[in-house]
């Protein structure tokens, strides 16, 4: 994820000693945490995303921007420190830039998930060529229902 500079001025710190949740997949929270530093690991159907030790990096945006609970579990690898933004409409309001570079991460984001779409719909592509690999099929039927979602011909 990229490192951009929050204005974290007047912003609560919240320590996690290791192994503790900082954010819980299907739970909701209506904060959102600012990497100050230390590791975290996340994690979705208990399978590994990511590890993340770039201060700077936000969590939990998604869920309080769609009102939504969270999508993956965020856990402490080690003692790890946040800065907690607990109204981000309010902090958006005070801190246009901030709501800027967030929108910046989002895209960011999006467009390193097509980048892996389209790898992966070339790969099935490939393996549908193999005369051996004929179970491909219901594998690029799911991609295909992905570029009907994302739009044709964005992946």
């Amino acid at each position: 994820m990229n490192e951009f500079t929050f204005d974290v001025t007047g912003l609560k710190e919240q320590t996690f000693e290791k192994g503790e949740n900082i954010l819980e997949e299907g739970k909701d929270s209506p904060n959102v945490f600012i990497l100050k530093d230390g590791n975290v690991i996340v994690t979705a159907d208990g399978n590994e995303l990511c590890k993340v030790n770039t201060p700077g990096t936000i969590f939990g945006e998604i869920s309080v921007l769609l009102d939504s609970n969270h999508t993956a579990t965020v856990t402490a690898e080690e003692q790890t420190t946040f800065y907690v933004v607990d109204d981000l409409l309010s902090y958006f309001e005070n801190n246009p830039t901030s709501c800027l570079k967030v929108a910046q991460t989002l895209a960011t984001r999006v467009m390193n998930m097509n980048n892996h779409f389209l790898e992966i719909k070339h790969e099935i592509k490939q393996m549908q060529e193999d005369a051996s690999a004929s179970k491909s099929s219901g594998l690029l039927a799911l991609v295909e229902k992905m570029d009907q979602f994302w739009g044709q011909d964005i992946l």
